[in-house]
């Protein structure tokens, strides 16, 4: 994000160029540009750090893989959790004020409220259980999801080495969960970026799954929005949709928070092809898209995507050529806004760009729509999402 910067490791650029051919679904409804040529990982919240990766779509499988026909789902489809938000801890209190004030948007809300510790315990922060969070949602009848989430790959390494200590920490979430009366928790793993992590991740979050469904409450994660899987990753979308209620894709980051470039936050090609492909493993519903609530530049960023438009110097642009020879790949650019600032360049989403891509959502059948990081959202941002997934 931004928070939940994500970073995929590259292995070769020739993947990327399967999201050329997805184009032609984009065009049916008349939402994406420049198919032909067309096509932060960073600071802070549901994600971050990691080696800076040249192909933000890396790491998914292809069509005809066993993947793509992956068993039934073995958990409900998802009927309760279509619109939800991320609340920064760097953001925490215009996030708050945000949810108090808007809560009848939200069927859940994820606060960033718990990290690991190096030995994989969980360590609350300073904002952990704040009663308007916690009074707004259960009155309203919003599912109170928080996010937890580790600084470094070694740290979960360390805790998905043996099949013990991933049992171990299994009982700690479901026990944390139980003893604050949460209706579930949002798993955010990342850094996860070797075929190793594969599979005692997805024991992890099977077992994860089990305990917590066994005593009423709810799993959802946070994962990386691939259009294709080369399996060096942790991510195996047949294995996670079976075993959690929700997933969250990332849709941002394409172009990231220290990455060797600028350009748009979230091509509309890259997009459609991640969610087409999650709609083919499990059950679609499960997959709620996620988008960026912020803005980037050189090696600074915003805290939400009303604050980038309040940034800019001149006129923001919103449409690119950019994707017609980004080395990440070519891939529909669709709507990207853009413009100068004291700082330089910026690129962010806004409330054109999130519609754009809640009827890629849409068309694909998916769950619904998330964001990274509530508060300071520009004019129409969440009417956008609720158009879409009312």
């Amino acid at each position: 994000m931004r928070g939940a910067m994500y970073v995929i490791q590259k292995t070769t650029l020739r993947n990327s160029f399967q999201a050329v051919g997805r184009c032609a679904a984009v065009l049916l409804f008349a939402i994406a540009s420049g198919c032909g040529g067309a096509g932060p990982a960073g600071a802070g919240g549901v994600g971050s750090g990691g080696a800076p990766a040249a192909d933000p779509g890396a790491n998914p499988s292809l069509p005809g893989t066993a993947e793509a026909n992956s068993a039934p789902t073995t958990t409900g489809a998802n009927t309760d959790h279509h619109r939800c938000g991320w609340i920064g801890a760097d953001h925490f209190e215009e996030g708050t004020a945000t949810f108090v004030a808007n809560p009848d948007f939200f069927q859940a809300i994820h606060p960033k409220w718990f990290t690991l510790n190096s030995d994989g315990t969980p360590r609350a922060n300073q904002f952990v259980d704040d009663a308007r969070i916690v009074d707004t949602a259960h009155a309203h009848h919003v599912l109170l999801m928080p996010l937890i989430d580790a600084d470094t790959g070694d740290i979960l390494r360390n805790m998905l080495s043996s099949p013990d200590r991933i049992a171990a920490h299994v009982q700690l979430l479901t026990a944390l969960v139980m003893q604050h009366g949460y209706d579930g928790i949002e798993i955010d793993y990342e850094h996860l970026w070797t075929a190793a992590d594969r599979a005692p991740f997805s024991a992890f979050v099977t077992q994860l799954g089990a305990a917590l469904h066994q005593e009423g409450k709810k799993l959802s994660l946070a994962i990386p929005a691939m259009d294709h899987d080369d399996g060096q990753n942790a991510y195996d979308y047949a294995v996670l949709n079976r075993a959690a209620d929700v997933l969250h894709l990332m849709g941002y980051d394409f172009h990231y928070l220290g990455g060797d470039h600028l350009g748009p936050l979230a091509p509309i090609g890259w997009i459609d092809a991640t969610a087409a492909r999650a709609a083919t493993i499990g059950d679609p519903s499960k997959y709620v898209l996620g988008v960026a609530n912020y803005g980037i530049g050189s090696g600074w960023y915003t805290l939400s995507a009303g604050d980038a438009a309040a940034r800019c110097t001149g006129p923001i642009e919103t449409t690119t050529d950019h994707m017609l020879t980004c080395p990440y790949g070519p891939r529909a650019a669709g709507r990207s806004p853009h413009c100068q600032t004291a700082q330089g360049a910026e690129w962010s989403e806004d409330a054109g760009s999130v519609a754009e891509k809640a009827q890629v959502a849409v068309a694909h059948g998916l769950g619904g729509m998330t964001y990274w990081t509530v508060g300071g959202e520009p004019a129409g941002f969440r009417e956008a999402i609720k158009a879409a997934f009312p």
